[in-house]
């Protein structure tokens, strides 16, 4: 990442910066959402509510102990998957079922190889303004930010949305919207892989960044690039999740191979797949 581009994004980050800019954007982001909740999009998902009842499901991240001879076994489950996953896509023959977007940067900077993603439904960000409309099982979802945050190394603001046609909590990470997502969907077990919560560029909670040379974000070796991570807020998120399934009857577990993600109970993956 350049020196140029830190400075920028330590511009932007400033909490007194933020602060000033607040009231516009506060405005600016609930516009955005009262158009949402107006959308064909949102009565859309109403139809996924509970169509999957009492099934599991596998929620991939893109970590660095990712790998594809696990996606194999993964063919013929219901899999919900993020971002650059297209990118492990010529070492395996699977493909996601679900296939999400949350951040309105990569959907539109990224936005022509998302279109061709094979999956069986994609949702991707509102926000980003790209027009859908002719892409194949493809549904806009709003990704919960409807006020701006200041410090957002510090927003502990994230719940379980039980109605996601509102909209979604943002968590801070497209791993929480999945999840909000598949309890939506009435699935009763939740197990995830990938998810190593371990990064190169973070934000503490002081808003303050830090570099953790060495670190990799992803499973083909990248870092995150110009992307930061937001460590405490993610965090939350995952705690949140945790105590909603736990409060819910829904089993949610951590099938990741090794990373730093201690938040749910570990359970081996090839344990899954044993009959």
């Amino acid at each position: 990442m350049g020196i140029q581009h830190r400075l920028v994004m330590r511009i932007k980050n400033n909490k007194l910066v933020r602060t000033l800019c607040k009231p516009w954007m506060d405005r600016k982001l609930n516009n955005i959402y009262q158009e949402y909740l107006l959308s064909e999009d949102s009565q859309r998902i109403k139809g996924f509510k509970d169509r999957y009842a009492g099934e599991r499901c596998f929620i991939i991240g893109n970590g660095p102990s990712l790998k594809a001879a696990d996606l194999d076994k993964l063919q013929g489950e219901y899999t919900f998957s993020a971002n650059r996953i297209y990118e492990i896509f010529d070492q395996t023959d699977w493909r996601p079922w679900v296939y999400v977007v949350q951040d309105k940067g990569f959907m539109s900077s990224e936005s022509d190889a998302i279109r061709q993603v094979p999956c069986t439904w994609k949702f991707v960000p509102h926000e980003a303004g790209v027009d859908t409309s002719q892409w194949d099982n493809t549904i806009q979802i709003h990704g919960g930010l409807t006020e701006f945050v200041v410090n957002r190394g510090n927003d502990l603001s994230a719940v379980i949305v039980e109605d996601v046609s509102k909209g979604f909590s943002n968590g801070h990470t497209v791993t929480f919207i999945s999840i909000q997502l598949a309890i939506y969907m009435g699935f009763k077990e939740i197990y995830l892989l990938g998810v190593d919560f371990q990064y190169s560029y973070i934000m503490d909670k002081h808003g303050h960044f830090k570099t953790q040379p060495g670190v990799k974000d992803y499973f083909n070796g990248d870092s995150h690039g110009k992307a930061v991570q937001n460590l405490e807020p993610t965090r939350n998120a995952y705690q949140v999740a945790r105590k909603y399934c736990d409060a819910h009857g829904i089993v949610i577990k951590n099938a990741t191979r090794g990373g730093k993600l201690e938040v749910f109970e570990r359970v081996d993956f090839d344990s899954l797949f044993e009959n």
